[in-house]
């Protein structure tokens, strides 16, 4: 899917390729420390080489990643990456969802999670749910703006979980 924004910048929201290690490795390395720490659970993680291949390479049966691309004639930059995780056998599936800093609060998380609903409705997924940092605020309310219920975790106060029915449509 692809989309101009009002300050006619083309952006396209696609699924994860094999081709995507630099990319991916460029958007997480130009995430800020306070960004990383709320998807990561740590503002200095570092990912290997090896890993950044494999997170560009899911199995279709346990993964859907998407990633919204910025393009800019030959160039092209990641501004959000989402997934979700399926478990086998289960009927919900895990979500999280990374948009670059400059990017926030411009629409992209909505069409993320939009497009991830219609892809745990394909697999016939009746919950999606996400763990939240407590201190994250903005996803937090995001979340509540989707229509998920916040609710406290059996992990303690610092971690919060997002729980939503998936509608058939």
């Amino acid at each position: 899917m692809a989309w101009t924004t009002p300050n006619d910048t083309a952006l396209t929201l696609r699924q994860i390729r094999a081709d995507d290690v630099a990319l991916l490795t460029a958007f997480v390395g130009g995430l800020s420390y306070g960004a990383r720490y709320f998807r990561y659970g740590r503002g200095d993680i570092e990912f290997t080489a090896e890993e950044f291949r494999h997170i560009c390479t899911p199995n279709p049966r346990e993964c859907v990643h998407l990633l919204v691309v910025k393009s800019d004639g030959a160039v092209s930059t990641v501004v959000a990456s989402a997934r979700i995780v399926f478990a086998e056998g289960d009927t919900a599936c895990e979500v999280a969802i990374t948009v670059a800093d400059a990017w926030q609060l411009h629409g992209i998380g909505k069409r993320l999670i939009d497009a991830l609903f219609d892809q745990a409705r394909v697999r016939n997924m009746t919950e999606m749910h996400g763990r939240i940092l407590a201190s994250n605020r903005r996803m937090i309310e995001f979340m509540r703006r989707r229509g998920f219920a916040i609710a406290d975790s059996a992990e303690g106060p610092s971690l919060k979980i997002a729980r939503r029915a998936i509608l058939k449509m």
